[in-house]
C-alpha cells in the first residue's frame, strides 16, 4: 500500500455515520490522529443525533452532521465538506452513503474498507482478513495508510463542568444524595435477545436496596415498557426515567458510581465518561464489543455457549441469557465498586 506524505497533510475527515455505540469507539483513532499529526485539522462527519457526543471533545476540530431524508440538507452538507478542501478522509463505516459523501467530499486521498463496488470509490483500501480483534483495534487499521499507530488510548466522551453540575441537580431533584454513591441500571436493548430479564433486573435493584444502595434506571426511546415492566416488579418509590438528551444522558452517567447495562450504546458511553461499567452480554462478542479494562473496574457478565455469537436479534431460547444469574450480577458490582 503507497504511504501518503505526511507533509502534505493539513487536514482530515473522519466519519462514521452510526450508531452511539460505534461512533464513540472511534474516539482511540482521534486521539492517535491527534498526536501523529499535532496541527492537523480534524472534521468529524456523523449523523445526527450522534454528533452531539463529539461536542467539546478536544480531538475534533469541526462536527458535520448528517441529517437523513431531507434533500436539501445533504446538498448544503457536501457543498460545506467541499468548502473545506480536506487532503484526506477515513471512511470508518463503509457504507455506501459513506463512502460516496466521502468522494464528494473532494478529498484528495479517501481511506475506506476493501468492499464490493464502493472500494472503487478511496484511493487507499484496508483489507479484512478475518482477525478477531477488537472494535479499537479494527478502526486503528485505517490510519496504517497515514503511517500512524494507535497507542492505547481508551474510548472518550467530554462532558463539561457546567453539564456535570446540571447532572447533579438533576439527581438532587429526583431525591439522590448527592453525598451517597449511585448505581445506574439499563435494562433496555434495541434487540430483545440483547435484553437480560426484566424480572433479573428487578431481583437485582432489589438486592442493591436492600444493601442501602442508591439505584437509578436509564432507559432510551422505546424501551420506555421495558423500564416500566422492571419498576412493576418493585415496592413503590423509585423515580422513574426520562428519555434524555445524548448529551444530558453523558453527564448523568458520568455523576454514577457504577452502570450496568445490556449490550446497546449506553453500555459505551459509561466508560467513556469515566464510569467503571458491568456489560451484560448475551449473543453478541464482548471480545470484540467490551474493549474496557478490568483495572479501570469494567467488568463483563457473559458465559460462552454452543450457541455464543450467534448475532441473533431475536432468540426462543435465550439461554446464554438464562446463564447469567442475579448472584453473578451482584458479585460483578461488588468487585467493580472494590477496584
Amino acid at each position: 500500500m503507497n504511504r501518503i506524505p505526511g507533509d502534505e497533510i493539513k487536514s482530515v475527515l473522519v466519519s462514521r455515520l452510526r450508531f452511539m455505540g460505534d461512533v464513540i469507539l472511534t474516539t482511540p483513532l482521534l486521539a492517535a490522529l491527534r498526536r501523529g499529526f499535532p496541527g492537523v485539522h480534524i472534521g468529524y462527519l456523523v449523523e445526527e443525533p450522534y454528533h452531539a457526543l463529539l461536542e467539546h471533545h478536544p480531538d475534533v476540530d469541526e462536527l458535520y452532521a448528517f441529517k437523513r431524508g431531507s434533500d436539501r440538507g445533504q446538498l448544503d452538507l457536501v457543498r460545506a465538506l467541499r468548502r473545506r478542501k480536506w487532503d484526506a478522509s477515513i471512511d470508518l463505516f463503509g457504507n455506501p452513503r459513506s463512502a460516496l459523501l466521502l468522494y464528494m467530499s473532494g478529498a484528495r486521498w479517501r481511506i475506506g474498507g476493501d468492499f464490493r463496488g464502493r472500494r472503487h470509490l478511496y484511493t487507499h483500501r484496508i483489507p479484512d482478513h478475518g482477525e478477531r480483534m477488537t472494535a479499537i483495534a479494527y478502526h486503528l487499521r485505517y490510519l496504517a495508510p497515514l503511517g500512524i499507530e494507535g497507542g492505547g488510548d481508551p474510548p472518550r466522551i467530554v462532558v463539561t463542568e457546567a453539564e456535570k453540575e446540571e447532572a447533579r441537580r438533576y439527581l438532587q431533584s429526583k431525591g439522590y444524595d448527592p453525598g451517597r454513591p449511585v448505581i445506574g441500571l439499563h435494562p433496555g436493548a434495541t434487540w430483545p435477545a440483547k435484553r437480560w430479564f426484566p424480572e433479573r433486573f428487578a431481583a437485582l435493584a432489589a438486592r442493591l436496596l436492600n444493601e442501602k444502595r442508591q439505584v437509578l434506571f436509564t432507559m432510551g426511546p422505546g424501551e420506555e415498557e421495558i423500564v416500566a415492566g422492571v419498576l412493576g416488579l418493585l415496592p413503590a418509590g423509585l423515580p422513574p426515567p426520562e428519555i434524555l438528551p445524548l448529551r444530558r444522558l453523558a453527564a448523568l452517567l458520568s455523576q454514577l458510581a457504577l452502570f450496568v447495562s445490556n449490550d446497546c450504546g449506553p453500555l459505551h458511553l459509561a466508560p467513556a465518561v469515566g464510569t467503571r461499567t458491568v456489560g451484560i452480554f448475551g449473543p453478541g462478542e464482548p471480545d470484540i464489543w467490551f474493549p474496557y479494562a478490568a483495572a479501570a473496574g469494567h467488568r463483563l457478565a457473559y458465559h460462552s455457549l454452543d450457541c455464543s455469537h450467534c448475532h441473533r436479534d431475536h432468540c426462543s431460547s435465550m439461554a446464554c441469557m438464562r446463564a447469567i444469574s442475579v448472584e453473578q450480577l451482584l458479585a460483578l458490582i461488588h468487585s467493580a465498586l472494590a477496584e
